[in-house]
């Protein structure tokens, strides 16, 4: 059940990987951030997306090449950041002398894993066969996956979703409300189609529309007389 808790494996990544410098460093300051010691770069450029997938927990999938290129360190399979928060708690303070320290983890997605293996398939000159291929995305998924219970027992699967949903709210957060906004465009759109469709029966059901036809007769004593 280890395997499934995300919090404890964060909590034991951090703790067994204390002393250990992190991958890199984000400073945020109230009107740029930077990474390392690199430029300042504005929280609406073209990089947001970056923090996005840090404040999401996961590996950004379009750094994945960079990433092996500058040697940046991985932690089993994850990147452990340091972020450290300038902005000071009401927006006209001035910034913080001592920033917030703490420590975040990343996991990989599919896509990062995806990544990897082009990364590894152009290291090797394009020469990687679908069979070495395949073995490899083999032993990541054995190494990655969540243990596989064979047991079909209702009771343990609630308990494994119920602490994957607790240790993963922050995702469940994130899905609920794609999931959401995706819920209420359909709405959205199924009542304009329904509104649409009502206007066009009371456009044909309509007494100049029918004046003249056969349906005039059987459907005129519906219609008020003025």
């Amino acid at each position: 059940m280890e395997s499934y808790n995300r919090t404890r494996f964060v909590e034991t990544l951090l703790s067994r990987y204390s002393t250990s410098s992190p991958s890199f460093t984000i400073h945020l300051h109230p009107d740029a951030w930077t990474l390392n010691s690199g430029s300042r770069c504005r929280y609406d450029n073209q990089y947001v997306g970056f923090l996005d997938d840090i404040r999401a927990h996961r590996i950004p999938a379009d750094f994945v090449e960079i990433f092996h290129e500058t040697g940046v360190k991985f932690f089993e399979g994850c990147l452990i950041v340091d972020l450290l928060d300038y902005r000071p708690p009401k927006p006209n303070d001035p910034p913080l002398d001592t920033p917030k320290h703490s420590r975040e983890v990343l996991h990989p997605t599919p896509e990062t894993l995806w990544a990897d293996l082009c990364v590894i398939n152009a290291s090797t000159g394009g020469k990687l066969t679908d069979a070495q291929a395949l073995e490899i995305e083999a032993k990541i998924l054995l190494n990655t996956s969540s243990p596989l219970c064979l047991d079909p027992n209702p009771h343990l699967s609630r308990m494994a979703n119920s602490v994957w949903r607790v240790t993963n709210t922050q995702m469940d957060a994130s899905v609920s409300l794609r999931k959401r906004k995706a819920d209420e465009a359909i709405d959205a759109e199924k009542i304009e189609a329904d509104k649409a469709r009502k206007e066009k029966i009371l456009g044909f059901l309509a007494p100049e529309n029918l004046r003249g036809t056969s349906r005039w007769v059987s459907l005129s004593m519906f219609w008020p007389k003025y």
